[in-house]
């Protein structure tokens, strides 16, 4: 249900959970499921109708034949749009209808709902279609309709392939959703793809839009899964919008520490001949367009400070690299920044206890060297190794053929790296 609610959330729709069964299980499996008592899953069920006089409803695990039959007669009487999940066991194979349950599915609540969301082994069992590929899951979502559903929204994630393709049946026609598949599940997926399937329908979309609206958000759920458990990770349907709400602060936390930087003149002494550079990335970052950093740069101008440009993602991909590299061996260190090379600042930097470590240009082998962007990589590379697996607060090298000495500062924020270059420029200032 936990899912069920970010899902819906996730989307801009207000969610009322009701709850049907009451499970005790965590990311390794369902232990055990006891039904709450159908006259009381209707009590619950009026008390929402009656207040929030909802249009459409997402059905989950409802295990008991009495909580079946209780569903159903409550969406025929208040004219209720229903998208069943139709959920035969969890994800690790533990039964999730009681006795009787699955004839009752079919008898009573798939003839009253408006759309059904199985995946490939539950469609199978409902339609007594062996799906083994796409042809099957279209011959299945056209069997599953015959029972009373306008919509059948066959799931692929259990269909082999490269693609996970979702297949959807509306009209008479048949319509599919290619995404890549991950190498990984995860826990709660199904039910962020019907819980998005119905908060999609009841904020108005088609259902060809709607359909694929829920299978992106189930797919940027797997793709951000959260690693919590002993078990499966947990799918994520808030994390797209939180990375949204990162990139925001993100913003906020570089610009705070490029006002930091440029507010000090001495700062102008130790900006390398290629300008210096401050980003910082959101959390789990992909790739450089998740690195905020000063478009241009910050160089010298009429001896101070100054930034070339404004603050935005993707300005940098030099100093992104080293985020990135280093951030695959700490998620904490999302911070970086360079600064010319210049042994007082070094010693500074020691003096204030930071970890440095250093990497020789005349080591890089090759096949690096000609890879456009690699060598950064490798060199942070170097230095973590010459930390027993560490990655260090600084990073220095003494250049080589066409390539200037630099100090690179590492760190968590965009302000506590800036703050750390201020005290070693304070430090290394001539008496």
């Amino acid at each position: 249900m936990a899912a069920d609610i970010k899902a819906i959330s996730a989307l801009g729709a207000y969610c009322a959970p009701v709850v049907a069964a009451i499970t005790a299980q965590d990311t390794r499996g369902v232990r055990s499921v006891v039904p709450v008592q159908p006259d009381v899953l209707k009590a619950q069920l009026e008390a929402v109708i009656g207040d929030l006089k909802p249009s459409w409803a997402k059905v989950g695990v409802l295990y008991s034949t009495g909580n079946i039959r209780a569903v159903a007669s409550v969406a025929e009487e208040h004219g209720l749009k229903l998208v069943v999940d139709p959920i035969i066991r969890a994800g690790t194979g533990q039964p999730l209808l009681a006795p009787g349950g699955l004839e009752a599915m079919k008898e009573l609540l798939l003839p009253v709902a408006f759309a059904i969301t199985p995946n490939a082994e539950e469609a199978s069992t409902l339609s007594g279609v062996e799906i083994q590929s796409l042809e099957d899951a279209g011959e299945a979502a056209v069997a599953l309709a015959e029972l009373g559903p306008e919509v059948v929204v066959i799931k692929g994630g259990h269909l082999k392939g490269q693609q996970a393709v979702d297949v959807l049946f509306h009209r008479g026609q048949l319509h599919t959703f290619s995404r890549p598949r991950f190498g990984w599940d995860a826990h709660g997926s199904g039910c962020v793809f019907s819980s998005a399937l119905a908060a999609c329908l009841a904020l108005g979309k088609g259902v060809v839009e709607a359909t694929k609206l829920a299978g992106d958000l189930a797919w940027r759920s797997i793709k951000w899964a959260l690693p919590v458990g002993l078990g499966r990770p947990v799918a994520g349907p808030l994390q797209a919008t939180l990375r949204e709400a990162e990139r925001f602060k993100v913003l906020s936390e570089v610009r705070a520490a490029l006002e930091l930087l440029t507010s000090e003149p001495d700062l102008a002494r130790f900006l390398p001949e290629v300008g210096a550079q401050i980003a910082m990335a959101i959390p789990r970052p992909e790739g450089p367009e998740d690195v905020a950093a000063v478009e241009g740069r910050i160089i010298k101008a009429r001896g101070r400070p100054k930034a070339v440009g404004p603050v935005w993602f993707g300005a940098s991909s030099h100093v992104a690299r080293i985020i990135l590299t280093a951030s695959k061996h700490d998620e904490g260190i999302r911070a970086a920044m360079n600064l010319r090379y210049d042994p007082s600042l070094l010693r500074a930097l020691e003096e204030m206890g930071l970890l440095i470590a250093s990497f020789d240009r005349a080591r890089e082998p090759p096949e690096i060297a000609m890879r456009e962007g690699a060598t950064l990589p490798w060199a942070v590379e170097e230095a973590i190794k010459a930390c027993g697996g560490r990655v260090p607060d600084v990073i220095y090298d003494l250049g080589g053929l066409g390539k200037e000495p630099m100090i690179r500062l590492l760190g968590r924020t965009a302000t506590e790296v800036a703050r750390r270059a201020l005290e070693a420029i304070r430090r290394a200032r001539p008496s």
